[in-house]
């Protein structure tokens, strides 16, 4: 420094030489940069917690204001020269001042090495891409002013706490750069350890908490305490509960308390669903606790849900529990056009659409191109009238699912082919038992025309006639309901068709009714024609429907004429 300072004396005309002044100006405030640098003590980092989503300074970091602004560092040439350079009787300009070339400079200069350079080491060492060093030069450039040991401490703990990698560590400097304005003893291991005791976590899953938002180790314990109490006080959930809700979302614990208290207020004290039901529906979408209540909730729920397709409180609840999710779609651009056009071209009523919605709520994930689709395949390739397309959607919604190119061609192909249906008998079986579209071929619909062909003794017309006449009868389980009730029917002695008839019964009726069978047969030689007896279906006796998505069907056990 000293050599630098003793440039050269007396007064002289700038004006030659001012592109060399300005460079030794500049050389001159970076050595004293690197002096101020070295001066600097290794535990000056901020103890920089982030409030609520706002990052602010503690006292340590205002108190230091960091002196390390360019307003200290910035020492001007005429101000170096200042009494070292001048004669002490010139004090108005500067004569005969000595002008040595830039080597001469450059050799009194010493340079720290590069691993001893934060900026350096970030990049060389921790292999952090150019467009992160330049977010972190422009945006948090005080991280470069700390010495390479004070960042080795705090990435070294980071490592050892969490198993992380090397490319952990770049996500997570890559993502929140702040991190490492962090104290090491005073916030990084602090916090870690409180995240551990309170949610019980693993090495693995707190590894994974931090690399999906690492701003979580930027709050404060009572920042996250307070959130952890929320979800322990107002939602009712144990630790193991929390700590599944929260790897399961990380972002839960990035949101503010007040907001959380908001949303859940408005879906339980306005909404009406019980903390037994929210639980379900968060622990299954969890991002429901994060959507805008103003911008989402309120619109999808109450606008569209409550007031256009008139759902209650109950139907909110069973739409939500099942399926959480429909709250993830857009409702401008998705859900309303799918209600348009049930409302619209398919003259479904807002009531029909509901039940319709609450029997398959992932109706929603599908895209208009799909459900049109499906629908032409329906009117145009099977030949069905307007009324029997809307039966198909009104009993058996799930069909929307279906792939038209494999799945309805393979399953239609295989009714036609083995009942020998012509288009009217075809369509006939298929609108009046929609759900056979959505019950898988080989584990459920072939084995039953399997047996049902032995028991009608291979007569492929009498079997067809069965079902022509009786279609929902391959709803039926097979193990639970075909096989029992066509056992019964041989017993006592009744022909394999009456199955159509017997097999749509209640248990007690279907009992009086062979009882009637068998004494009318040993009375008389013959079976009479049974009129006695109303064939109704049991509330508990459901006709099966599987679908290739595994959504359960719920279906009336009744043939039921379409009418609005």
């Amino acid at each position: 420094m000293s050599s630098l300072k003793a440039i050269g004396r007396g007064y002289g005309d700038f004006s030659d030489s001012d592109k060399y002044f300005d460079e030794a100006d500049e050389l001159l405030s970076f050595v004293d940069a690197y002096d101020d640098h070295h001066e600097f003590d290794q535990g000056l980092e901020f103890d920089y917690v982030i409030q609520d989503g706002e990052s602010r300074m503690t006292n340590s970091q205002q108190n230091n204001a960091l002196d390390f602004d360019m307003s200290k560092l910035n020492i001007t040439f005429h101000e170096s020269l200042k009494g070292t350079l001048l004669d002490d009787d010139d004090d108005d300009r500067i004569d005969n001042l000595i002008v040595p070339d830039l080597s001469t400079l450059l050799a009194n200069i010493q340079l720290a090495p590069a691993s001893e350079i934060a900026y350096f080491y970030l990049q060389n060492t921790i292999g952090l891409p150019d467009e992160v060093m330049w977010k972190i030069t422009n945006k948090h450039g005080s991280v470069l002013g700390f010495t390479v040991q004070n960042l080795e401490q705090k990435i070294s703990l980071l490592r050892r706490m969490m198993n992380l990698t090397d490319e952990d560590v770049r996500t997570i400097l890559t993502k929140q750069p702040p991190i490492l304005h962090l104290s090491a003893t005073r916030n990084i291991s602090p916090t870690i350890l409180f995240l551990v005791r309170a949610l019980d976590l693993s090495k693995m899953e707190l590894r994974s908490l931090v690399v999906a938002y690492p701003c979580i180790l930027c709050y404060s314990m009572q920042n996250l305490s307070k959130k952890l109490d929320f979800y322990r006080s107002e939602l009712e959930l144990d630790t193991n509960q929390i700590r599944e809700l929260l790897l399961s979302d990380p972002r839960l614990l990035c949101a503010a308390v007040e907001s959380l208290e908001m949303r859940l207020g408005f879906l339980h004290r306005e909404i009406k669903i019980p903390i037994k039901d929210l639980q379900t529906i968060i622990r299954k979408n969890p991002r429901i606790m994060l959507y805008s209540l103003m911008d989402n909730l309120q619109p999808k729920i109450i606008s569209f849900f409550i007031m256009r397709l008139y759902m209650d409180p109950k139907d909110i609840v069973k739409l939500l529990t099942s399926y959480p999710s429909i709250m993830d779609y857009n409702l401008d651009n998705h859900m309303l056009p799918i209600a348009r056009y049930f409302l619209t071209e398919l003259e479904f009523s807002p009531m029909e659409l509901k039940k319709i919605l609450l029997k398959f709520p992932r109706l929603m994930t599908h895209s208009m191109f799909k459900i049109k689709h499906v629908v032409g395949f329906l009117r145009f390739q099977l030949g069905m009238d307007a009324d029997e397309v809307k039966r198909i959607l009104y009993q058996a919604p799930q069909v929307i699912s279906l792939s038209t190119d494999d799945t309805l061609v393979s399953k239609v192909n295989f009714l036609e082919k083995e009942f020998q249906l012509q288009d009217v008998d075809l369509r006939k079986v298929i609108s009046g038992m929609p759900s056979l579209l959505c019950c898988d071929l080989e584990k459920n619909l072939r084995p039953k025309v399997v047996y049902l062909m032995e028991e009608f003794a291979n007569d492929a017309l009498e079997l067809r006639q069965a079902i022509i006449t009786l279609p929902t009868l391959l709803g039926y389980s097979l193990d639970k309901r075909i096989k029992p009730r066509m056992e019964r029917l041989k017993d006592v002695g009744v022909e394999p068709i009456k199955i159509t008839v017997g097999i749509t019964m209640t248990d007690d009726n279907f009992e009086k009714w062979l009882e009637n069978k068998r004494i009318r047969i040993e009375n008389g030689g013959k079976l009479l024609k049974h009129n006695s007896i109303r064939a109704t279906a049991s509330d508990n006796d459901e006709i099966e429907g599987d679908s290739d998505d595994n959504i359960p069907l719920q279906e009336d056990n009744r043939f039921m004429h379409w009418k609005r």
